[in-house]
C-alpha cells in the first residue's frame, strides 16, 4: 500500500469514526434500543416513574433489529457457546428451525466478535464494521480500476453513507452481506488477469470467500442481488478479452463452485425451509402501495427528506422510508450523471445498464410486475425495493468514474449533466410552491438544503475553466469531498439511532420472575404493545408468538384457524409475518404449553389467576395449560391436514385425552384406552427433549414442540418413528412400560 492510499483510507477511517462519534466519546449504541424502551411493556414500566409518559425514541420506524436480527444472533451464538451447532429456536412459533433462517448469520465468521465481547459490544463492534469495510474495499477494488485516490474516496463515503447503508446500518445483517461485494468484483479482475497458477489459486478463494461471506452475512435477498451483479460482472470483463475467454471463465466458474460447496450448510436448509413456509406462495403482497419504488419518491435521489423523515415525524409518503430512499448525495449524483453522459467509457456503460435494469424491475413498470403476475416460485415473494442495493452502488460506481474524470480534465458533459439536476430542482421547486398543506412545506424546508449544496457543488465543478490552473482542481475536488461528508453524515445522523447502553435488553421485574419459573413453558401476550414477539427469547422465555418473514406453514393456518374460532385454514392468514393471539379463551391453547398470560388489563376467567404484575404488565397462570410433553388415551387419524382441523374444531374433541394424528403411529394405530400413563421431562434444550414416561399399554406422546422432518426419536436408544401429531406437534408411539424417549435434531 502506498503511503497516498495510507494518507486517503485514514481519511475515510476518520469520517467513520466523526459518524459513530456518539459511541466513541458517549459510550452509546448504534441500536435502535430506545425504541424497545419507549414503545414496549414490561419496559415502559420499568421507566414509569421517571418518564410516565414514556422515554423518548428516535426513529419508530426501526424495531426489527430489536424484534429480530439481535435475539436470533443471541440465540445462535449462546448455542455456539454450549458446544452445539444452532439448529433450533424453541424460543417463537413453539419451536422453529434457526440455521435455515439465513437473518440469524449462524456461519458467519465475524460472529467471534460474541465470543471476545460482550454481547452489546460485539453488536456494536459488528455494526461499525459496516461503513469501515463497506468503504475501505470499495476504495482498494476501484484504486485497482485506476482511479485517482481522491475518486476512490468519493466513491467510499457515497457507498458507505447510501440510503440503502443508512436505512439498514443497525440490521446488522444487510449492509454486511453488501460490503463484500467490492471484493468479490477485485477478485473476479484479478483472477482473470493473473498470470501464474499460484496467484490464480489465491484470487480464486478469495473469489469464493467473497462470495461465501455474502451468504453468510444474513439476508439472502441481498445476497442474491449482489451476486448478480458480480456474474453479470465477471461476464463483461470475460467479453472483454479477446483471447482465453474459456480459462478465465473456468477459473470463475471454480470459484463459484468452492463457494457452493463451502455454503450448503446454510442454503440446504434454508432452501427446504422456503419450501415448508408459505412465503414461496405468498398472496398479493405485490398489489400493495410502497412493494415498488412509487414515482414520485425518485426525489429522494435529489432530497432524501423530500416527503419527510420518520425521525421528525413528519414523513407523509409511501411506506417506508427505509425501503425506498436511496440518496447518494448531491455531488455524488451529479458525477453519476456526468459519468452516464460520457458514453465513451465502457465501464461506465456497464454500470449504467445494471442501474437501469434495477431501476426496471423495482420501479412499477410492466416488467417489474411480471413475476408476481406470474406467480414465479421465490422471486414472487421478494420484494423489488430492496434493489435499492444495485441501483445505489450503480450510482456510486458511475458518481466515482465521473469525478475521476473531473480530475483528470477528461469530461466534457458537465454542462449537460448540470443542466439535467438543475431542471429536476427547478420542477421539484415549482412543484412544491404552487401546492398548499403542511406536507408541501416540509418538501419546501427540506429542498432547501439540497438545493444549496448543488448550488455550491456547480460552482466548484465550473471553477477549473475559470482558473486555469492544475493544483486548483484538487483543493476544489478536496472541498467537494468536505460537502460529501457533511451531507451524508447530516443524512445518517439524522436517521440512525444512538441509545445509551442502560437501555440495550434491560432486565425488569416482570422479565426476572418469569426467568425463575421451572422450564419448560410459554408465555402469551394479549397486546401488541406487551413483550413482542422474538425479544423474549434474548431472555430465554419461550413464547407462542413469533416475527419472521418465514413461518411453518402448518404453524400459521393453525394460528388461523384459533384467532378465527374455527377450522378455517384459507389464506390469507392476515398476520403479516408477526403471529399474535389475542384471546385466551380457544379451547385449543392447552395444547401449546402456555403456563403465563401476559396483559395490561385485568382479566377475569376461572383459568386465568394473577400471580405478578409491574406497571401495566399483568401475568396470569394459565391453569389449563398442558405439560410440554403428555400421553393422550384416545387416538384418531385424519386423511389429510383439513380432516385434521375439523376434528380439533370438532365438538367430541378433548385435546387431554385425544390426538390427532395424519398417519399411522408405528406398525398401526395405538389402542385406546382410559389410562394415559406419565411422561417427565429430564432434559431440555434447545433441538433436544429426554422423557422419562411409564403406562401399562402402548401409547402416543405428544411433545408440543412444532413439528419438523428433522426431528428424530430413539425409544431406549431404538430409533422411532415420529408423526405430526395435533396438525402441528411432535408425536411418536411408546410401548407400554416405563422407557427413556429422546427426541434431537
Amino acid at each position: 500500500m502506498k503511503l497516498k492510499e495510507i494518507f486517503f483510507v485514514g481519511i475515510f477511517v476518520g469520517v467513520v469514526g466523526m459518524f459513530f462519534y456518539p459511541t466513541i466519546l458517549s459510550g452509546k449504541l448504534p441500536v435502535p434500543a430506545d425504541t424497545l424502551i419507549g414503545l414496549y411493556h414490561p419496559w415502559r414500566d420499568l421507566y414509569a416513574t421517571t418518564n410516565p409518559r414514556g422515554v423518548p425514541f428516535k426513529n419508530f420506524l426501526i424495531t426489527d433489529p430489536i424484534r429480530q436480527q439481535i435475539p436470533w444472533r443471541k440465540i445462535a451464538i449462546d448455542q455456539w457457546k454450549e458446544g452445539s451447532i444452532p439448529r433450533w429456536n424453541p424460543y417463537a412459533f413453539s419451536g422453529t428451525p434457526l440455521a435455515a433462517n439465513v437473518q440469524t448469520a449462524v456461519f458467519y465468521p465475524f460472529n467471534i466478535l460474541f465470543f471476545l465481547f460482550d454481547f452489546p459490544v460485539a453488536w456494536t463492534i459488528l455494526i461499525i464494521l459496516e461503513p469501515l469495510f463497506a468503504g475501505i474495499l470499495l476504495f482498494f477494488y476501484l484504486r485497482h480500476l485506476r482511479l485517482d485516490p481522491l475518486a476512490c474516496l468519493l466513491g467510499a463515503l457515497a457507498w458507505s453513507f447510501s440510503g440503502f447503508s443508512v436505512a439498514w446500518f443497525t440490521w446488522g445483517t444487510m449492509v454486511h452481506v453488501a460490503l463484500w461485494l467490492p471484493l468479490v468484483l477485485l477478485s473476479i479482475d484479478t483472477l482473470i488477469e493473473a498470470q501464474k497458477f499460484r496467484r490464480k489459486i489465491v484470487w480464486l478463494l478469495i473469489l469464493a470467500l467473497g462470495l461465501a461471506m455474502q451468504v453468510f452475512a444474513g439476508h439472502i435477498q441481498i445476497a442474491l442481488y449482489s451476486q448478480g451483479i458480480a456474474f453479470a460482472y465477471a461476464g463483461y470483463r470475460i467479453w472483454q478479452l479477446k483471447g482465453k475467454r474459456g480459462k478465465s471463465a473456468l477459473w470463475i466458474v471454480l470459484g463459484i463452485g468452492v463457494s457452493i460447496l463451502v455454503t450448503s450448510i446454510q442454503w440446504q436448509p434454508m432452501m427446504k425451509w422456503v419450501f415448508e413456509s408459505g412465503r414461496i406462495a405468498e398472496g398479493e403482497n405485490w398489489m400493495r402501495e410502497g412493494w415498488f419504488i412509487p414515482w414520485q419518491h425518485l426525489a429522494q435521489f435529489l432530497a432524501p427528506d423530500f416527503f419527510g423523515n420518520p425521525t421528525t415525524l413528519n414523513y407523509w409518503g409511501v411506506w417506508n422510508y427505509g425501503e425506498l430512499v436511496g440518496y447518494i448525495g448531491i455531488v455524488p449524483l451529479v458525477f453519476s450523471l456526468i459519468a452516464l453522459l460520457n458514453r465513451k467509457d465502457k465501464d461506465g456503460i456497464f454500470w449504467m445498464c445494471i442501474a437501469i435494469i434495477a431501476l426496471l424491475f423495482a420501479l412499477p413498470t410492466p416488467l417489474a410486475k411480471l413475476p408476481y403476475q406470474m406467480r414465479l416460485p421465490i422471486l414472487s415473494s421478494l420484494q423489488p425495493t430492496r434493489l435499492m442495493v444495485v441501483i445505489d452502488f450503480s450510482l456510486v460506481m458511475l458518481a466515482a468514474y465521473g469525478f475521476n474524470s473531473w480530475l483528470g480534465k477528461k469530461e466534457r458533459s458537465n454542462w449537460s449533466a448540470i443542466l439535467v439536476v438543475g431542471t429536476l430542482f427547478v420542477a421539484f421547486w415549482i412543484s412544491v410552491l404552487v401546492q398548499g398543506g403542511e406536507n408541501f412545506q416540509v418538501s419546501r424546508r427540506n429542498l432547501l438544503l439540497p438545493t444549496g449544496l448543488f448550488l455550491i457543488s456547480v460552482l466548484m465543478i465550473f471553477l477549473p475553466s475559470v482558473i486555469k490552473k492544475s493544483k486548483v482542481i484538487y483543493l476544489l475536488g478536496a472541498l467537494l469531498i468536505g460537502i460529501t461528508t457533511f451531507d451524508l453524515l447530516r443524512f445518517g445522523w439524522k436517521f440512525t439511532p444512538f441509545s445509551p447502553p442502560e437501555y440495550f435488553f434491560p432486565q425488569t421485574s416482570v422479565i426476572e420472575f418469569l426467568q425463575k419459573q421451572a422450564k419448560p413453558f410459554r408465555v402469551m401476550s394479549t397486546d401488541k404493545r406487551l413483550l413482542p414477539p422474538n425479544v423474549s427469547a434474548y431472555y430465554g422465555i419461550e413464547a407462542l408468538e413469533g416475527y419472521d418473514p418465514l413461518i411453518s406453514e402448518r404453524y400459521e393456518e393453525l394460528m388461523a384457524a384459533i384467532a378465527r374460532g374455527k377450522p378455517d385454514i384459507a389464506p390469507p392468514f392476515g398476520f403479516n409475518r408477526i403471529i399474535n393471539l389475542e384471546s385466551v379463551d380457544s379451547p385449543l391453547l392447552p395444547i401449546f404449553n402456555i403456563r403465563y398470560i401476559l396483559t395490561l388489563a385485568d382479566v377475569e376467567r376461572p383459568f386465568l389467576a394473577k400471580v405478578f404484575q409491574e406497571g401495566e404488565t399483568r401475568v396470569y397462570e394459565y391453569t389449563r395449560g398442558f405439560p410440554r410433553a403428555f400421553f393422550v388415551s384416545d387416538v384418531r387419524r385424519a386423511g389429510n391436514k383439513q380432516q385434521a382441523i375439523n376434528e380439533l374444531f370438532g365438538q367430541t374433541f378433548d385435546p387431554e385425552k385425544v390426538g390427532i394424528v395424519e398417519e399411522l403411529v408405528g406398525d398401526k394405530d395405538a389402542p385406546n384406552t382410559t389410562e394415559k400413563g406419565t411422561a417427565r421431562i429430564v432434559f431440555y434444550s434447545s433441538g433436544e427433549v429426554v422423557i422419562e414416561t411409564e403406562a401399562s399399554g402402548d401409547r402416543l406422546l405428544i411433545v408440543s414442540e412444532s413439528y419438523s422432518p428433522d426431528w428424530k426419536v430413539k425409544v431406549d436408544g431404538i430409533r422411532g418413528v415420529i408423526v405430526r401429531a395435533n396438525y402441528n406437534f411432535l408425536g411418536t408411539l411408546v410401548p407400554s412400560g416405563a422407557h427413556r424417549v429422546e427426541f434431537s435434531l
